[in-house]
């Protein structure tokens, strides 16, 4: 178990919270035997009290520093705004542990664009990286960094079959499946409904669509699915793509979106259309789909937390680094959530 701060103490952490010290402990070390409401709780206050473990106190006291590097797209900017702002928020923080970030930004979420971003780089220069990573791709050259003594994490997207230590962002799967039942739902269990996005080579879309198609085939068996695939993430590619579905299926009922950008693409699609009645279950809050919920044009959104994913990529890494930290399993999951019209303004979003 981790040693504790001399100001606080797991007993104070217990008191606050509302649980025992072993639950706490189980809590702050990321073991197994407790909810994730709870977890959530006792991590909150532990980091209101200012909880820190010995070792990033003794990293706090000595001249020890760390240079991490964190390599995310500049596209779409409303979604990895989110991100940067928590990456920015947790490099503030980790700067007394004699931690510093370094942004590595490349254009857009393509395979072959960002595997030239991270071969390009002097890996000498980082005692760790955190790669959101854009596909299989990318997973030969972290075994290569692996190899050379640097560690790597990934966030956001993951790179499941590559020498990462861990992957910190939602459950891709899993969002699927969720989008699945609120799309079904919403259609009364039947009819047709169509995926947009770019699955044919982008991992987290896959496994959004192959959730989706999983929950649906086996729960609401009265839907018929029409994928509307492409190997673009490009907004206006999947805008005329999903006009040209529709009009070949004009009874299509139903929509979900794999990812933000193919959200956006099916607001412009259906206003274009002119076509309000059909349901759209998509991703992401920002001032656009916000608006979009609030008037009808989205029925639901599957809310990732990019915020939490950029600062919890730092967090984690810097925690590796200096003390060694490493999750009870290689995938810590930020939780996915279903934002409806009702629940909206708990997000905090100024449209």
């Amino acid at each position: 178990m981790a040693e504790v701060s001399s100001k606080v103490t797991l007993k104070m952490i217990a008191h606050e919270a509302g649980v025992s010290i072993g639950t706490v402990a189980r809590a702050l070390n990321d073991q197994d035997g407790v909810n994730q409401v709870t977890r959530k709780s006792i991590l909150e206050i532990a980091d209101k009290l200012g909880y820190r473990t010995g070792k990033l106190t003794e990293a706090q006291a000595s001249n020890k520093t760390f240079h991490i590097g964190i390599v995310y797209p500049e596209v779409s900017p409303d979604f990895y705004s989110l991100i940067d702002a928590g990456v920015t928020d947790a490099a503030s923080e980790m700067a007394e542990y004699g931690v510093t970030v370094e942004k590595i930004r490349y254009e857009t979420q393509i395979p072959e664009v960002e595997y030239a971003r991270v071969a390009s780089l002097d890996i000498s220069k980082f005692d760790g990286l955190a790669i959101n990573s854009a596909g299989s791709i990318i997973e030969g050259l972290i075994d290569r960094i692996a190899a050379s003594g640097t560690p790597v994490i990934t966030f956001n997207t993951d790179a499941a079959n590559s020498s990462r230590l861990f992957y910190v962002g939602s459950n891709a799967r899993q969002s699927g499946m969720i989008g699945a039942e609120m799309l079904a739902l919403l259609m009364g269990g039947e009819g047709r409904a169509t995926v947009l996005g770019d699955f044919t080579r982008a991992t987290p879309f896959i496994e959004r669509f192959g959730g989706f198609c999983e929950f649906a085939q086996q729960a609401f068996p009265g839907i018929q699915i029409h994928p509307c695939a492409l190997a673009s993430s490009d907004a206006n590619s999947m805008t005329a793509r999903l006009i040209e579905q529709i009009k070949l299926i004009p009874d299509i009922r139903g929509v979900f979106c794999t990812g933000y950008t193919s959200t956006i693409a099916a607001l412009d699609a259906l206003r274009l259309l002119g076509r309000e009645d059909i349901y759209t279950v998509g991703y992401d809050i920002t001032a656009r789909t916000a608006e979009a919920l609030r008037d009808n044009h989205i029925n639901a959104l599957i809310f990732q937390d990019p915020y939490q994913q950029g600062y919890k990529a730092v967090q984690c890494l810097a925690r590796y680094l200096i003390e060694g930290y490493v999750p009870q399993t290689p995938f810590l999951y930020i939780e996915n959530r279903i934002v409806l019209k009702s629940n909206l303004d708990a997000y905090h979003i100024e449209v």
